[in-house]
């Protein structure tokens, strides 16, 4: 083994998958710098999902900025990538309410350079997400994205771009997770295609490199284990650097000579690669890929100021406190299966059950509770379905998918309603799921049952505002008193 790999193999070594909450003694090559060796420091981000603020434990977007001040040295502008792996902006109500726009100004203060396209990118529809294709101040990647009709890219993407930094002429590539066609409404992206994976780089990296692109990276709203997979083709067409996202894992790793990394998600945590590139034989000299935890504390008071403007923004009544939680309530709890289904039933009495996937709920914090918080919780936007199924359809549909569920009890193995009677296989049964679910997120194929489902008119979140309100629940009559079984 000569230096250089030496060198290489030893930073990552050092590396490893563990979480480092301090960047005290993070290496900077900047000072071993040579006409043809030149240093750069790639900053990566995946899944934020609008955690601009700080929320416990996760630091948010002001506190990312402010540890990429102080650890890395970070200056927009300078010999830096900061990258984002996609799924930027569904999640809490500031990003929410504003349909990702929010988000779109915090990343562009933070002077991200591209982005993935991830599959909740879509959650608002094409036409925001073309929106937010021009508000952002960086490319959004993908180039496995087709347009059914035409076969084009779609013109709020682009399959590449090209960046120089710091003397280093750098082809960043964009993929999308497969799972797009059925990890958001796929009414959203029923007129795209998704490509593979392989024939996409394929394609693409030659033409990359026909630009004089001397180093590339891939950013993928992929996993880990997909990027896995893809890292031989990776090694074969010269990418050495994978970033990965769409699971919400934390990785670094390497596979041949190609590395994988991940950065968990919610802006709880960056990957940081350090690096020194020989310009003249377009090759990493040493190579060091970190992940960094970014715990809550102090914040970076230019991002605070961007976040407080859309506060300002924001209808107030967002923040007007209807209730009280005395103790969080888990997304996948029977707590937040009732607090979904009880006002779901009792708006549309006609219906006896309900499903829902506990995929897109987020759970609901202790504490005051306000519209913003309901917000936050189910924060895509659905439409109440009621189906017509027979008591055998939905014991399928719960033994397939193992859905969140309402208006039903299981006891001895026998399904009763709330009524007390037992389900029976033969009768039919009015049936109330978001849309989403009813035209196949998630894998979910309840469509077949009954094609003609009926489009309630009722937003998911409504019921639950208004039941929430109406309970008047405080410090003194808390939420989870009403959840409760039986």
């Amino acid at each position: 083994m000569n230096r250089r790999d030496f060198l290489r193999s030893l930073a990552l070594g050092g590396a490893g998958a563990a979480l480092t909450a301090c960047g005290q003694g993070l290496p900077d090559y900047s000072g071993i710098q040579t006409e043809n060796l030149r240093s750069m420091t790639l900053l990566y981000t995946n899944d934020e999902h609008g955690w601009m603020e700080q929320m416990s434990p996760n630091g948010g977007a002001g506190g990312m900025y402010r540890r990429w001040q102080r650890d890395a040295g970070y200056s927009p502008g300078g010999a830096f990538l900061v990258l984002s792996g996609g799924d930027s902006w569904t999640g809490p109500a500031l990003s929410t309410w504003f349909k990702g726009e929010s988000m779109v100004a915090v990343m562009n203060k933070m002077g991200y350079s591209a982005a993935a396209v991830g599959n909740h990118d879509f959650d608002f529809g094409v036409e925001v997400l073309r929106q937010r294709s021009v508000q952002v101040n960086f490319p959004l990647l993908c180039a496995n994205l087709r347009e059914k009709s035409s076969g084009k890219i779609p013109d709020y993407v682009q399959p590449f771009t090209l960046q120089d930094v710091n003397g280093i002429r750098v082809g960043l590539i964009g993929l999308t997770t497969h799972e797009t066609a059925v990890d958001t409404n796929p009414s959203n992206v029923a007129d795209l295609e998704i490509l593979p994976y392989e024939d996409s780089l394929r394609q693409v990296v030659p033409q990359v490199k026909a630009r004089g692109v001397q180093l590339i990276v891939t950013i993928g709203h992929l996993c880990t284990g997909e990027m896995r997979s893809l890292a031989p083709v990776a090694s074969e067409l010269g990418v050495p650097i994978l970033c990965a996202g769409h699971c919400h894992e934390q990785t670094v790793e390497q596979v041949e000579d190609v590395t994988i990394v991940q950065a968990g998600s919610f802006m709880s945590s960056y990957i940081r690669i350090a690096m020194l590139f020989n310009t003249s034989e377009n090759r990493l000299e040493i190579f060091d890929a970190r992940l960094l935890a970014n715990p809550i504390g102090g914040s970076d008071p230019v991002i605070q100021e961007e976040i407080q403007s859309w506060y300002d923004r924001a209808d107030p009544t967002l923040w007007e406190v209807v209730g009280y939680a005395g103790q969080k309530i888990d997304a996948g709890s029977p707590e937040m299966a009732h607090l979904l289904t009880i006002p779901w039933l009792e708006t549309l009495p006609g219906a006896q059950i309900a499903f829902f996937s506990p995929r897109y709920v987020q759970s609901l914090p202790k504490g005051d509770i306000t519209p913003g918080t309901i917000l936050g919780m189910i924060p895509t936007d659905n439409e109440l379905v009621m189906l017509q199924i027979t008591g055998a359809q939905v014991i399928d549909i719960i033994e397939t998918h193992h859905p969140g569920m309402g208006g039903l009890v299981k006891k001895e193995g026998i399904y009763y309603l709330d009524d007390g009677h037992p389900l029976d296989s033969r009768v039919r049964y009015n049936v109330l799921i978001p849309d989403g679910l009813y035209e196949g997120e998630n894998y979910f194929n309840i469509k077949k049952h009954d094609p003609n489902g009926y489009y309630t008119g009722v937003n998911w979140r409504t019921p639950v505002l208004d039941w929430v309100r109406n309970l008047k629940t405080s410090s003194h009559n808390k939420l989870e008193a009403y959840l409760a079984d039986g």
